[in-house]
C-alpha cells in the first residue's frame, strides 16, 4: 500500500476522536457497494468530539489518485453538533439521509453526493481517508456550489478535532485475476489451512498437486515442497515433478502470498494469494493470481493466466468446504 502523501502531514495538530462504520472496517477494503456503480455512502458513527464543538463536516479524499491532487469522492458540510451518525447510502442524490441543514458540495466528479471508488487498472491499492472534522462554527458559511478543496481550506480554519478512518481499494491490472468468497469462518481458521502446506493440496483445483511437504509457514521466505503433475493441465510436456513454494507475503489472518520455483530457471515469478478481512457472517476471502512479473522467456513458453478465473472461484469453492471439515476433525490435514 501507498503509505506517503498524507494529506494531514503539513496541518496543524489537532485533537483526535473515534470513528467506526459497519461499511468498513479501518484499514480493509471497501465493502462493494461504497465501489462506483453503486456509489452508496458508508455508515458513519462517531464519538469524543473535543469539547465546544458546534458542527461536523466529512470528506472521503483519495490522496493516491494520479490527478496530481488527489480526488474527492465526498464532502458534506455543516452537520449539527447534536448528530454522530450518517446511515449508510445518507449520501445519495437528495441526500435522503442527511439531518437537516446539513448539504453535501460537489465532489472532484462535480455531482453532490458520495461517488464510490474507482481507482485505475493496475494502479495498485489507493488509501480513501474517511474523515469526520469537529469544528467551532455552527455553520462554515460555504457555497452550495464550491470544491471540496474550498470547503477544506475552510474546515481547516475552524477545525478542533479530526476522527479518521482510512479504507482501500484496488483494481486489477490486466495481469492479475482476483476472486472473492465469503467463507462462514473466522479468518484465523481459513488462515490455518492457506499456510499448511497440505492445505494447499486440499483446496487444489487445477488438479496438478498431488501432496506436500513441510511445516505451517510462519513468515515470508518460508518454503514448501509440492509434488505436481503437470498432465492435468496438458500444457507442457513436464510429466511429475517436484517444485519448491516459497512464501513473499505473509499476514497472520490478513494475507498470505507466494510464488513457485522449479527446475526451469529462470523461475516464472507469477504470484498465487490469498487475502483475508472480517465481514457480516465470517470472513472475505479474495485469492488472486498476479503474472505481471514473468519475464519474456516464459511468456513465450506458456499461455497466461495458468490457471484461469473459474479455477480461482473453484478453489475457493473448495476452500471454505476444507475448513468446514477441519472444524469437524482438527487433526486432518495436520
Amino acid at each position: 500500500m501507498i503509505t506517503a502523501n498524507d494529506p494531514f502531514a503539513r496541518l496543524p495538530e489537532v485533537a483526535s476522536f473515534a470513528v467506526t462504520s459497519t461499511s468498513v472496517a479501518d484499514g480493509a477494503a471497501w465493502s462493494p457497494g461504497q465501489l462506483a456503480g453503486k456509489d452508496v455512502s458508508p455508515q458513519l458513527s462517531w464519538s469524543g468530539a473535543p469539547r465546544g464543538t458546534k458542527s461536523y463536516a466529512v470528506t472521503v479524499y483519495d490522496p493516491d489518485a494520479p490527478t496530481g491532487s488527489g480526488f474527492w469522492h465526498w464532502a458534506v458540510s455543516d452537520i449539527p453538533a447534536t448528530v454522530t451518525e450518517l446511515p449508510e447510502g445518507a449520501g445519495d442524490d437528495g441526500g435522503s439521509g442527511l439531518p437537516e441543514g446539513a448539504f453535501q458540495v460537489p465532489n472532484d466528479a462535480r455531482v453532490a453526493r458520495f461517488l464510490g471508488a474507482a481507482p485505475p487498472a493496475g494502479h495498485g491499492v489507493h488509501r480513501y481517508y474517511v474523515v469526520v472534522h469537529a469544528l467551532d462554527v455552527e455553520t462554515l458559511g460555504v457555497p452550495a456550489d464550491c470544491t471540496p478543496a474550498f470547503l477544506g481550506f475552510t474546515i481547516a480554519q475552524h477545525v478542533l478535532g479530526r476522527a479518521v478512518l482510512v479504507a482501500t481499494a484496488e483494481t486489477p491490472g490486466p495481469e492479475r485475476i482476483e476472486v472473492s468468497r465469503l467463507i462462514p469462518a473466522p479468518a484465523e481458521a481459513v488462515f490455518a489451512v492457506l499456510s499448511d502446506p497440505k492445505g494447499h493440496v486440499d483446496i487444489d483445483a487445477s488438479g496438478m498437486l498431488l501432496d506436500a511437504e513441510g511445516d505451517p509457514v510462519e513468515q515470508a521466505g518460508d518454503r514448501f515442497v509440492v509434488h505436481m503433475d503437470r498432465e492435468a493441465l496438458g500444457d507442457v510436456p513436464l510429466g511429475k515433478y517436484d517444485v519448491e513454494v516459497v512464501i513473499t507475503t505473509l499476514v497472520p489472518d490478513e494475507e498470505i502470498a507466494w510464488t513457485v520455483e522449479g527446475r526451469v530457471r529462470p523461475h516464472a515469478r507469477h504470484v498465487y494469494g490469498y487475502r483475508l478481512e472480517p465481514a457480516e457472517g465470517g470472513t472475505l476471502v479474495t485469492s488472486y493470481y498476479d503474472w505481471s512479473e514473468v519475464g519474456a522467456e516464459w511468456r513465450e513458453r506458456i499461455t497466461f493466466p495458468v490457471v484461469p478465473e473459474s479455477a480461482l472461484r473453484a478453489t475457493l469453492g473448495i476452500l471454505e468446504r476444507t475448513v468446514r471439515r477441519r472444524a469437524v476433525s482438527p487433526a486432518r490435514g495436520q
